[in-house]
């Protein structure tokens, strides 16, 4: 568990302490039926140093970063705008 806490989570690049984000994916047998999918970034299993969500044009985009300061992605989602339910943005951290 302490490892999943390791990973520096952002929004737009500022440090939060978590996020999710609810959004519509289409079924892979059936692409006309949608069902809710969750990204939680502590609980993501993506071995990585840092996760930073960015909402830029039509698309909410998660990049996994193996090393942020080098620029060193692992790989980036997309999520298309009109796909999401919601997303919960929880800045607040016990000081």
């Amino acid at each position: 568990m302490d490892d999943i806490r390791q990973k520096l989570i952002k929004f737009h690049g500022t440090e939060v302490k978590n996020i999710i984000i609810n959004f519509l994916k289409s079924q892979t047998n059936n692409p006309t039926v949608k069902i809710t999918e969750e990204f939680n970034a502590i609980k993501s299993s993506e071995n990585c140093e840092t996760i930073n969500v960015q909402v830029v044009a039509d698309y909410v985009t998660i990049t996994f970063y193996q090393n942020e300061s080098s620029n060193i992605l692992i790989r980036r989602e997309l999520i298309p705008t009109h796909n999401i339910e919601h997303i919960w943005i929880d800045d607040l951290h016990d000081r």
